[in-house]
């Protein structure tokens, strides 16, 4: 399934001004923490491998999804990966690759880039509503 163009355009800004004009860099660590107080619900995992530039990729798990329409058990929250990279161009590189793969549902935030292969349109509207919020303010 993938985010819809609108979606992942509004999850851009992030590049967001960060000090003085400049954008924010994050760490995996500072990232995570800082959607998550926003209510983003990302757990961190180990690192899954390097990539060829030497970036680490690690597991990332959102939070459970809420009970189904049909009142159905919560659903195990969607699985992805996360890279951090040193910049900003180096994550717009990245997430134009993960774009180009059609399985993958891909954010972009200043330095992050998550992908997701499965993720259900709630969990899309909690990570933009993280975002936008860590964006804003």
């Amino acid at each position: 399934m993938r985010a819809p163009a609108f979606l992942s355009a509004l999850l851009i800004p992030l590049l967001l001004a960060g000090g003085c004009g400049g954008e924010r860099t994050f760490t995996a660590d500072d990232f995570v923490a800082e959607v998550n107080a926003e209510g983003a619900e990302i757990e961190l995992g180990d690192v899954i491998t390097t990539n060829q530039e030497g970036v680490e990729v690690r597991a990332i798990q959102l939070g459970s999804t809420g009970l189904s329409p049909t009142g159905a058990a919560a659903e195990p929250g969607a699985t992805g990966a996360m890279l951090v990279l040193g910049d900003a161009g180096a994550a717009e590189d990245e997430l134009d690759r993960c774009e180009s793969a059609p399985a993958f549902t891909c954010f972009r935030a200043a330095n992050v880039v998550l992908r997701f292969e499965d993720i259900f349109p709630e969990e899309q509207q909690r990570l933009s509503e993280a975002f936008q919020a860590i964006a804003s303010g």
